[in-house]
């Protein structure tokens, strides 16, 4: 079952702190998370943590109602 973490209430730098926390609570149970943003919400720094530290997303950028972040274990 794939986690939903809703990240539109949070601007930088709780939006970062945010994904990282629930980032590493999905790592430990080894289970997908799918993070849910507004376009005008600034995820680059999130863009540039998973590619540094490799992890395994798909970005859908363009998805209705909201864009999203899938990251898979």
């Amino acid at each position: 079952m794939q986690l939903k973490i809703d990240l539109t209430e949070y601007r930088c730098p709780q939006l970062f702190v945010q994904f990282k926390f629930q980032l590493k609570h999905a790592e430990k149970k080894r289970q997908s998370v799918c993070f849910i943003y507004e376009k005008k919400q600034l995820i680059e720094d999130i863009l540039a943590f998973l590619d540094n530290k490799q992890f395994v997303y798909t970005h859908y950028q363009d998805a209705k109602p909201f864009p999203f972040i899938e990251v898979n274990f």
